[in-house]
């Protein structure tokens, strides 16, 4: 499992308790007590309804004061792809359960699995990073921003056209609205606020001619508006009806009704997406009836059965009301007045929120492909382009290399066809990871290869990497060709009670290549003072070192043993080392530097400079 992997586990996980215990504990806060002024507001939001359109609201306005209008559509397309592809997938799955989950499983829960994917966006924090996409779509640059326009058009104009009949539904219900005046409704009122806890609400009650159920309207606080037709409700029947909209209000379920817009705004050409908003809807309601009977006997579940059917009315806009849907109206009937016993279902939708998050972003799209020499090098000219180190990360092992042929090398990244990446992604699993540097005009850029993608990215500047998918894949075979590796050392140390031994790398210091008789330095590595490689600690003692190397040694090597404080230090040769390979270790922390000469694959003369440590082991 790779870090990025478990790093969204353990968020995901713990968010997931979250939810499980929110369903489970609130029960107990809803059910009905005598308050006090220390205690909390007992209707609370489960999951607030406008975190996501908020966070790519946000996002889009950051990416056009950074980087522009273009700037600000790259942004909107990365994170929205993602999020829109498994918001419709997660709404498919949804609507195919949902019957049988609400046969098993509180009213709440069923409500709650509507807006999990509020959550959505944490896919997109720095610590949620995804190792690769399984799965990559490829889309001409040309027909990805057609497509995107066309889906902007449509996302405005349904959320518009939403927001609009809102207002005009609003005006419409509170044209001629006046505050409720009459005592004993007020008096109802006033005890429903208390039991619910509310501190100083901030909204109003008020009665219109132009309804004919009771409803909520409002998004925000101080406009929001309980309102009730004018007509006369047995106190009974109101501390129903009251109750219920305080209810939605304490959720925040206009916020709920919003973002069940906002998603087939953003899925407009899905029509699944508007029979979920709709079903959304019914299961918002049956959370509202099952947190209002709470605790209730048998007369009074008859009697808000009653209610319900001599309510009817128009919901439109952001609002909620009492009155049920015709399809809704049997379900919502069947559990007021023959109420089965349902588990909470705290665990399911923990579960859900957590394979929810856990499987998001997986499928990614690679948009507007070009040319390496575009994308990488920016220019068709390479000469200015100077490689200064290189390095293959290959099955968890790094090993150094110098490019034989860089105007190849150039050539073959040059022609690369490159795709540009949406999404949060590492490739930290791939199973290979070539890197180097490269000296421009502009700075210093690092380029990394990977399987499947190519990463660049601009060292000592401001600049966020860029990500780069390679449909055809990165030809390794032919890469190994014009590279030559570093030679590479092994040390496998032993105690002298164990039989098997524990391997370490030596780090490779110093490198020089003979050409013409004369040494040329290669490669070469500085570690900070009090920076130490090595074997440390008394729990591993090796009194034996055996090495090992990658080439053909060209003479012996030697060792340079000195103490941990430098003061005394000697040599020893390869000839006097057992079989030529194994040296007795001193009893004492030391430093370890190897002396060897090699030959390359092409017949080059190599002169290495190997460093390791075997520290704190014994009292010096």
């Amino acid at each position: 499992m790779s870090q990025e992997v478990f790093i969204r586990g353990i968020i995901s996980g713990i968010m997931a308790l979250a939810f499980s215990w929110a369903v489970f504990s609130r029960y107990d806060d809803e059910i009905g007590y005598e308050v006090s002024d220390t205690d909390k507001q007992k209707y609370l939001p489960y999951i607030p309804g406008s975190l996501l359109p908020m966070f790519l609201l946000f996002i889009t306005i950051l990416g056009a004061y950074f980087y522009g209008f273009e700037g600000a559509a790259r942004m909107t397309l990365s994170s929205c792809f993602t999020i829109f592809l498994h918001i419709s997938l997660y709404y498919l799955v949804l609507l195919l359960v949902i019957p049988l989950l609400r046969k098993i499983m509180s009213a709440r829960s069923c409500a709650m699995l509507w807006l999990i994917p509020n959550y959505l966006y944490i896919i997109y924090n720095s610590y949620m990073e995804l190792p690769e996409p399984l799965f990559v779509i490829t889309a001409k640059g040309n027909l990805v921003w057609v497509l995107l326009g066309i889906w902007f058009v449509g996302f405005f104009a349904v959320l518009v056209w939403k927001c609009i009949e809102h207002l005009i539904f609003r005006r419409q219900i509170l044209r001629d609205a006046v505050p409720v005046t009459e005592s004993d409704v007020l008096d109802v009122w006033t005890a429903i606020i208390e039991d619910a806890n509310f501190k100083k609400p901030k909204f109003k009650l008020v009665s219109s001619p132009h309804v004919s159920t009771p409803l909520t309207i409002g998004l925000f606080k101080r406009s929001t508006r309980v309102v009730l037709p004018q007509k006369q409700y047995p106190k009974e029947d109101l501390e129903l009806i009251l109750r219920h909209e305080l209810v939605h209000i304490g959720r925040e379920d206009a916020w709920n009704k919003f973002f069940m817009v906002f998603c087939p705004a953003m899925c407009w050409f899905n029509p699944l997406m508007w029979i979920a908003m709709r079903k959304s809807a019914d299961d918002m309601e049956l959370s509202c009836d099952e947190t209002v009977l709470l605790g209730a006997d048998d007369a009074t579940r008859k009697q808000y059965a009653i209610l319900l059917l001599d309510t009817a009315g128009d919901e439109r806009g952001f609002t909620t009301c009492l009155s049920a849907t015709a399809n809704a109206m049997r379900y919502r009937l069947q559990n007021i007045t023959k109420p089965v016993k349902r588990r909470s279902g705290a665990l399911i939708v923990g579960a859900v929120f957590f394979i929810l998050c856990m499987t998001s972003g997986y499928v990614a799209l690679a948009y507007e492909g070009n040319s390496g020499s575009q994308l990488i090098y920016q220019c068709d000219d390479y000469s200015s382009y100077v490689i200064r180190s290189v390095s293959l990360k290959d099955d968890e092992f790094a090993t150094n290399y110098e490019i034989a042929d860089e105007e190849a090398f150039h050539s073959y990244l040059a022609g690369l066809t490159l795709y540009e990446l949406t999404g949060n992604y590492s490739f930290n699993d791939s199973e290979r990871c070539f890197t180097y540097l490269m000296d421009t005009q502009g700075g210093t850029m690092a380029v990394l290869l990977y399987d499947n993608a190519v990463k660049t990215v601009w060292l000592h500047r401001d600049a966020q990497a860029e990500y780069y998918y390679v449909p055809e894949g990165i030809d390794w075979n032919y890469i190994e060709t014009i590279i030559i590796p570093h030679p590479a050392m092994n040390v496998y140390l032993k105690e002298s009670d164990s039989a098997y031994p524990k391997g370490l790398g030596a780090l490779l210091q110093r490198l020089w290549r003979t050409e013409d008789g004369e040494q040329i330095l290669v490669h070469e590595e500085i570690y900070p003072e009090g920076e130490y490689h090595g074997i440390f600690g008394n729990a591993f003692e090796p009194r034996e070192a055996t090495f090992d190397f990658s080439y053909e040694l060209a003479a012996p090597f030697k060792v340079l043993v000195e103490s941990w404080d430098y003061s005394t230090s000697y040599t020893v040769s390869q000839t006097d080392l057992r079989d030529g390979l194994t040296m007795d270790l001193p009893d004492y922390s030391a430093h370890y530097t190897v002396y060897a000469s090699f030959y390359d694959k092409n017949g080059n003369l190599y002169e290495a400079e190997f460093w390791f440590n075997i520290g704190d082991i014994y009292s010096n």
